[in-house]
């Protein structure tokens, strides 16, 4: 039976497109983005996150830190999903997922018509007026839905069984009934869906016949809602993250799998990565593992970085290291909710649940700056096509675009004793600062 059928496409009522920024004058513009970030009310008094934990306080007499604020962490509002005719009780995870910067599927029901039940796929960097009648379909029983990040192909599940679609041509290009339930599944590049049922885990590239096995679950997992899987691109390295409740609070664990060596190992982390990166010491590339944790109610979590193997030749052993992640006193639920590796800068961006960005150094763990992004729940990210940026989208319905200035950032940690080495090797990675960059003050 096919999942999804009516392919059509949506129809839109007109709206007028609010204003994302006021243009009557620079000072208007400074206090949107800032309530927008921190959810103050008032422009003459602003705390802004220090990179030490504490609070520094902005006032209206330093606008040129303002600016300074904006240009090295530029977030813009890319716009609302309600505007595309999403209803806000459907803007949740798991119904809203995004597999790119330009793939958002949405499961919901479209407004005024609760009794039919429809996906929609749009692109969340477009305005209402330039996605006009994004491609809909109309559900059966649907448990999940997930765009591929860059072919027309759209996969969805209920179930046991699991169907592949062709978007352009409105067909059913391949399907797969496995052996036990669905609970999870990634695109991991634009040819293999990777889905995980609740005893193992499976790669399925579309151009063969069906999935392959890769592991099983561990049984620590059980019982636990499986939220993320990465895959290094070795391929020889795979992590499984899932959350649990215990005591009232959120875990994490993950389970870390080796194909070299059969070897399956658990790991306390709620969000992972797992990228390729040359350390500086280093003359050849070689897999990281990014892991984040908090604990409980505990103020502090902890960020892990682990070079993992087997050790390349004409590299040095292999490297580890740990660094403190401060939260907010008031946010005892928040938790680390994704792991972002931005490679040209050698940064890791780290973002929790409650919207609170660290950045942190790959090699050292060294905590670079926090900030609250927005007062809101953030529950998708993913790298933006951009360079240095990331895409979010918030329960509000907000799609948030986040941009880090390299030369900003890089003078930011100059000027900062403990970090000289990071400040230099970052330099080496963006180049020369500009003239026109050299004068963003620092105080």
């Amino acid at each position: 039976m096919a999942l999804a059928t009516s392919f059509q496409p949506e129809k839109k009522r007109k709206k007028k497109r609010a204003k994302i920024l006021d243009t009557r004058g620079q000072d208007r513009r400074l206090l949107y983005m800032l309530r927008c970030w921190f959810g103050i009310s008032s422009y003459e008094r602003t705390c802004v996150s220090s990179p030490r934990g504490g609070f520094n306080s902005v006032t209206s007499s330093q606008p040129n830190f303002l600016v300074w604020l904006l240009r090295r962490y530029g977030l813009l509002l890319r716009g609302r999903l309600q505007a595309h005719g999403i209803v806000s009780e459907y803007i949740t995870y798991p119904r809203v997922t995004l597999s790119s910067a330009s793939r958002l599927c949405v499961r919901h029901s479209p407004l005024g018509d609760s009794s039919r039940h429809s996906l929609t796929l749009l692109d969340p960097r477009a305005s209402p007026q330039e996605d006009q009648g994004p491609p809909s379909w109309t559900l059966h029983q649907v448990e999940g839905a997930l765009a591929n990040p860059s072919r027309p192909l759209l996969a969805v599940r209920a179930g046991q069984l699991a169907q592949i679609y062709d978007v352009d041509q409105h067909s059913l290009r391949y399907q797969w009934e496995f052996s036990h339930l669905i609970q999870y599944w990634v695109w991991l590049n634009t040819d293999t869906l990777a889905v995980v049922t609740e005893e193992d885990v499976f790669h399925w590239t579309v151009k063969r016949s069906g999935p392959r096995w890769q592991f099983s679950r561990h049984e620590r997992l059980c019982g636990m809602e499986v939220v993320g899987y990465q895959r290094d691109t070795s391929r020889m390295w795979m992590a499984l993250s899932a959350l649990g409740l215990e005591q009232g609070q959120v875990v994490g664990l993950t389970q870390l799998y080796w194909r070299g060596g059969l070897l399956s190992q658990v790991i306390e982390a709620q969000a992972v990565a797992l990228p390729q990166h040359r350390f500086s010491r280093n003359p050849k590339p070689s897999t990281a593992l990014l892991a984040a944790v908090r604990r409980g109610k505990e103020r502090t979590g902890q960020f892990h970085v682990v070079e993992l193997g087997p050790h390349q030749p004409g590299n040095a052993a292999l490297l580890s290291a740990r660094g403190t992640l401060m939260f907010r006193a008031t946010r005892l639920g928040d938790f680390p909710s994704a792991v972002q590796f931005l490679p040209q800068l050698g940064v890791v961006a780290i973002l929790t649940k409650h919207a609170l960005l660290f950045l942190a150094d790959v090699e050292t763990a060294q905590t670079i700056h926090r900030v609250q992004l927005i007062l809101d729940i953030l529950f998708a990210t993913v790298l933006d096509d951009r360079p240095h940026s990331l895409l979010g989208v918030c329960r509000s319905g907000n799609v948030l675009s986040i941009s880090i200035c390299p030369y900003a950032l890089c003078q930011y940690i100059s000027h900062r004793p403990a970090s000289l080495y990071l400040s230099q090797r970052v330099l080496q990675l963006v180049g020369p600062i500009p003239a026109a960059q050299k004068a963003i003050p620092l105080e």
